[in-house]
């Protein structure tokens, strides 16, 4: 009874053995069958060393990286054009001349330039008069002090170059009432007592300060400056009793009155310049009217010399308005294009011709978001033309736009690349660019086909020499559409094995970004293997 049982078992074995065998062989046969699924044999493949190198790859159009519209400067005519479309031309060559049309327009223009003239000739003279201000002259009569300058000294405007002492006369303070100071005025005529010497003088009134001074007893005064002629006999100090008379009456000082210290006058500089000459020295006396010292008067000098050619330059405006134009070059390069004929009517906005220095030519290409932080300025740049299939050019990342462009949810940055030798191109020629974003030499490289995502890790099957087979967790650094950078779980001369799966559409079990790479590799996203 026990072996009968036995034998049943060995035979349910079988059976479910088989069973499988077959469900699997189905399954292959199915999945091989499978629109767009192309399942190759088992590959084995020795990790090895090689050089791996990650590009961004974009078409674009080759232009000058100076290239400029002249226009015309006139309403009027063309007259002559003195070039031809491809021509090679130097900076300031004469590229056409126009004939101005002296319309309403340009009289009420020559008109306006006619009233600037007028207004700079103005300011002109008004400079030519503030020349007599380069002579510092003194204010008033006396003795130099504090002179502060020398011949070449530099003294800006508003500048204190020396005071004036006034040692001909003699100023006496003297406070009154305040009926008395409302009507007293400057130049009031003033009898001066001078109490020591038993002595009348004569003066005037000059100065009156308002402020309220406390006098004593509750009542206050108010202080008024009197001048008279100095004979030589009176000093600093001295007292006199003052009597001030007017239309309205005589007034007498509340209190006597007391010879103050020498009056000074400052002497200023109008002007800023520097110091040419200087006729007076300290302790020397002066008249009213002396020149102190003379300015050079560099400031005035400039606002002369650029009135003058303000003036000229109008001048030239009105030349130019009447008589025509002359269009010249303002750069080296080539004639691109002519866009105006002789006798051609042109205006202010018309374009006339078009330069540009094929010398130096850039390409401007769009580069998706997700590529664009691969992208660095000096990328060396390779770049071919269908034109000329067999001619290499190079270039490099010479500007980065920090500003996207977004159309139909795509945004894209320009990214312009600048050619080392233009060679045979042309201005406006369609090129592919592929820009080396990334390179390493001398690493581990798989094919991209080998990596599998199992439960979030990235994996491949290695076999040893007995021929087991292990599911092996890697670390993937750059990748390409082919192969891919192994940063740590392989060693050189590892086996794997793999099978390669590909499909227009979708990989089997799905497709995945690689996460350190470029130019569109997948990985497969498989579940344990059997």
């Amino acid at each position: 009874m026990k072996n009968k049982k036995k034998v049943i078992a060995a035979i349910i074995v079988i059976v479910l053995v088989i069973a499988v065998a077959g469900i699997n062989s189905m399954r292959k046969s199915s999945l091989a069958n499978a629109p767009g699924m192309n399942f190759s044999s088992e590959t084995e493949y020795t990790v090895a060393r090689d050089d791996i190198s990650v590009s961004v790859s974009e078409s674009g159009n080759v232009n000058p990286t100076d290239k400029r519209i002249i226009k015309s400067e006139i309403n009027g005519t063309v007259e002559s054009i003195y070039v031809t479309e491809g021509d090679q031309i130097e900076k300031d060559q004469i590229l056409t001349s126009l004939k101005s049309e002296t319309s309403s327009g340009s009289q009420t223009e020559i008109n306006s330039i006619k009233l600037n003239i007028e207004k700079a000739k103005r300011e002109l003279n008004d400079l030519y008069s503030n020349q007599g201000e380069l002579n510092i002259y003194a204010p008033v009569s006396g003795v130099i002090s504090g002179l502060s300058i020398e011949n070449g000294n530099q003294i800006s405007a508003n500048y204190d170059i020396a005071s004036i002492k006034d040692t001909d006369n003699s100023y006496i303070e003297v406070y009154f009432t305040k009926e008395q100071f409302d009507n007293i005025s400057i130049s009031d005529s003033v009898s001066i007592f001078m109490t020591k010497y038993f002595s009348t003088e004569t003066g005037t009134v000059v100065e009156k300060d308002s402020t309220p001074v406390q006098m004593g007893g509750g009542t206050f005064g108010y202080l008024v400056t009197v001048k008279m002629s100095n004979p030589g006999g009176y000093s600093v100090g001295d007292l006199a009793q003052i009597t001030v008379s007017n239309a309205q009456g005589s007034y007498q000082g509340m209190s006597t009155g007391e010879i103050i210290d020498v009056k000074e006058e400052k002497v200023t500089s109008k002007v800023s310049g520097k110091i040419k000459t200087v006729n007076v020295e300290n302790g020397k006396y002066v008249n009213k009217g002396d020149v102190i010292a003379t300015i050079e008067g560099d400031d005035i000098s400039l606002q002369i010399a650029e009135k003058q050619n303000a003036i000229e330059k109008y001048n030239s405006q009105i030349e130019d308005l009447v008589e025509g134009d002359t269009i010249f070059s303002p750069m080296k390069g080539t004639i691109l294009k002519i866009d105006v004929s002789e006798d051609e009517v042109v205006d202010r906005t018309t374009a006339l011709m078009t330069v540009a220095d094929l010398d130096s030519m850039e390409v401007k290409i769009s580069v998706d978001e997700l590529d664009i932080n691969k992208i660095k300025l000096d990328q060396p740049a390779n770049i071919t033309c269908d034109v000329y299939p067999n001619e290499k050019f190079t270039g490099k990342v010479s500007k980065i736009s920090m500003e996207g462009n977004t159309q139909s949810g795509v945004t894209t940055y320009d990214v312009t690349i600048k050619l080392d030798d233009r060679k045979s191109l042309m201005s406006g020629m369609n090129v592919d660019v592929e820009i080396l974003a990334d390179s390493k030499e001398n690493v581990l490289i798989i094919p991209i086909d080998a990596v599998n995502r199992l439960n979030g890790d990235y994996v491949v099957t290695v076999k040893d020499a007995a021929g087991n087979k292990t599911d092996v967790k890697v670390e993937l650094g750059l990748a390409t559409k082919k192969k891919v950078e192994i940063l740590s779980g392989l060693n050189e001369g590892d086996v794997i094995v793999y099978r390669a799966s590909q499909s227009p559409d979708m990989m089997p079990g799905g497709m995945m970004m690689m996460p350190a790479g470029g130019g569109n590799a997948v990985i497969r996203q498989e579940g344990p293997r059997q």
